[in-house]
């Protein structure tokens, strides 16, 4: 009782034909090759900010460095700000007014 079936999948050929198949493979090029440039564009884009950011953060620590402020509780203006509230640097109060904490950007979109 066992019967045995053989399957045979019909050539590209039929399906498509060569005109075809030529018209499938061409779309799928020129939409690959806009895609492509696009992820190009989107990352050159990217890099172009990232390495403004760069260069700023780099010339901001060099004036402080020019100006010896190498930590944060050096800077008079930070001492002012202690003095006038008559606070210190671990107190609650400085602690919301100073301090920053980490805000998820990833999900953020660039615009240029």
């Amino acid at each position: 009782m066992s019967r045995t079936f053989q399957y045979t999948e019909r050539p590209c050929g039929v399906v498509l034909g060569r005109r075809g198949l030529i018209k499938v493979v061409g779309v799928c090029a020129v939409v690959a090759g806009a895609t492509g440039w696009g992820v190009v564009e989107l990352l050159a884009n990217r890099n172009c900010i990232l390495l403004a950011r760069q260069a700023g953060l780099y010339k901001d620590d060099k004036l402080c460095q020019k100006q010896q402020l190498t930590s944060s509780h050096d800077n008079p203006t930070v001492r002012r700000i202690y003095k006038d509230f008559s606070a210190s640097p671990m107190d609650d109060k400085m602690y919301s007014l100073l301090h920053t904490h980490f805000s998820q950007r990833s999900l953020l979109a660039l615009h240029h």
